[in-house]
């Protein structure tokens, strides 16, 4: 099968970047052909790629500029549409060589003149091909330029991937982008979501033809890569695992986000230091991957940790990503470790006053906590146990790729994701439990689904517990510290076999439901039906 994966961004980094990278090396490991489009400006890094092409200022003519052999059967094709440096985003952060927009701030014209590029990319990439189905990413705007393209689509199905950031962070927000995303709704054959909780919402809110969008719709999970998330055996293999890692970050230059070399240098030098700081054997390591943005609830995990602290003194809380909210939790984690109560608690209720773009209504997750710091004894306690040690118990690392993070999660006691937005699926949670860890997530929206299937699963080794539900509320902070608690107290009782069998049958959930030869069969079942 020739198959066109559409994809406006990079393969690395986010939910959306690594599906499609995972789909396409499915795809070419099963034999399919791939033609790629996408921002990645380092696609000879991946083994399935087997060339890439650079297009001109026009976008007519594409000039092969990698080319290696590949150890698939299928062959993938990179085209990186020429954008003149400017890259419209939903959610806005910096990468190094763009001039960067949030979708709700471009004007229509400059919206139409990136369609028209990656639309002119799209038909001059594909003069010679015959494509049996093209699957464009997100609601805006890849599927509009397929839907203007002139290529030949008589033997193609058309298959668009919604992903949550699109419709939540930019969709809602603008009339025009509206119509955009009417325009892409009518095009496509097949819309995929996620999870039901993404159809559902999406549904809802194109309520001008909730039956029509339904009618299109199928819900297709994420994936894993079972190969390079794998449980520990054994604890012992967590010195052994730890040591490989950062010798081979030590090597690998490769892992980055849009940046030069000189900060990737820089960055990786930080991020080994601060790593090599973490004793995996003997302190208990609580991880958080993903962006450094609000939305993903990392200021709550840091609000929550003195009350960790003071339960499992020997915590660590190993943070890795990038994301333009960092400065906002570094400056919480300051106020903690100076014992500033009033500039803490200011920083949680009111972050516009300090400069930082934080909605103000996540002030409401903390309530119960802020109560609670009123109280003399109790706000003592807190602050004493962050005072001049909190800032030893966060690491703050730097964006890692899959092949260096791995290790570290399954080294870990516990994995969080403590989003308060709207997540279009629980990728991280999948990540987490391939790994060996158990996930702590917050229960809402594609989340619950995931959350759904590890409590089911685990129902006889957790119930006992009783772990609070996370949900969206005052409590959240404090609930959050005491399920962390509870699951490193309980992990600490555990006799070695029975750790084991646990990391087992986390993975196993994997292998049941979510490796990528599964998830990648159902796309290709799509064509037949």
């Amino acid at each position: 099968m020739q198959i066109a994966m559409v994809h406006g961004y990079f393969l690395n980094g986010t939910g959306s970047n690594l599906l499609v990278q995972n789909l396409c090396r499915e795809f070419c490991k099963m034999g399919h052909d791939v033609r790629l489009f996408c921002q990645e400006n380092d696609g000879n890094q991946f083994d399935f790629i087997e060339k890439v092409y650079e297009f001109d200022v026009n976008n007519t003519i594409p000039t092969c500029v990698h080319q290696k052999e590949t150890p698939y059967l299928g062959k993938c094709f990179l085209y990186r549409p020429n954008l003149n440096g400017f890259l419209p985003v939903f959610v806005h952060d910096h990468y190094t060589g763009y001039r960067v927009k949030a979708f709700i701030d471009c004007t229509q014209q400059e919206i139409e003149n990136y369609l028209d590029g990656n639309k002119n990319a799209f038909n001059n990439g594909l003069k010679s091909d015959e494509i049996d189905m093209i699957i464009s990413n997100h609601t805006i705007m890849q599927p509009v330029y397929i839907a203007r393209s002139n290529y030949n689509r008589q033997r193609s199905i058309h298959v668009m991937i919604m992903h949550g950031s699109c419709l939540n962070f930019a969709v809602r927000k603008s009339e025009l982008l509206q119509r955009y995303a009417e325009e892409s709704i009518l095009d496509v054959d097949k819309i995929v979501f996620i999870s039901n909780y993404s159809k559902e919402e999406f549904s809802s809110f194109f309520n001008w033809e909730k039956n029509f969008i339904l009618g299109k719709s199928l819900v297709i999970p994420g994936g894993v890569d079972l190969n390079q998330f794998q449980p520990l055996n054994n604890s012992e293999e967590k010195k052994i695992k730890i040591m490989n890692a950062l010798t081979e970050l030590k090597k690998d230059r490769s892992s980055s986000v849009g940046n030069s070399f000189e900060a990737i240098d820089a960055s990786k030098a930080d991020t080994i230091k601060k790593l090599s700081s973490i004793d995996f054997e003997r302190e208990e390591v609580v991880i958080y991957y993903g962006k450094y943005l609000w939305t993903k609830g990392l200021h709550l995990l840091i609000a929550a940790a003195p009350l960790i602290m003071q339960k499992s003194p020997n915590v660590r809380f190993l943070f890795v990503g990038f994301g333009s909210s960092l400065s906002y939790f570094e400056a919480m984690i300051d106020a903690l470790h100076n014992r500033s109560k009033v500039e803490f608690i200011q920083l949680i209720e009111h972050p516009v006053r300090f400069g930082y773009e934080v909605d103000q209504t996540t002030a409401r997750f903390f309530n119960s906590l802020i109560k609670r710091l009123a109280e003399p004894s109790f706000a003592d306690d807190y602050f004493r146990t962050a005072e001049n040690k909190i800032k030893k118990a966060i690491v703050i690392a730097g964006y890692l790729g899959h092949e260096h993070l791995n290790p570290l999660i399954a080294c870990s006691a516990l994995m969080v994701a403590p989003s308060i937005f709207p997540e279009a699926f629980g990728l991280v949670g999948i990540e987490a439990l391939a790994s060996g860890i158990i996930p702590v997530q917050t229960n809402q929206s594609g989340f619950s689904e995931m959350v759904n299937v590890y409590q089911t699963e685990f129902a006889d080794e957790f119930n006992h517990l009783n772990l609070k539900e996370l949900r969206l509320d005052e409590h959240l902070v404090e609930n959050l510290g005491l399920n962390i608690s509870t699951l490193l107290s309980y992990n600490r009782t555990l006799s070695l076999t029975k750790k084991r069998s646990i990391r087992k049958k986390a993975h196993q959930i994997c292998i049941d439901h979510y490796s990528w030869e599964i998830i990648a069969k159902q796309y290709l079942e799509i064509r037949n039906d």
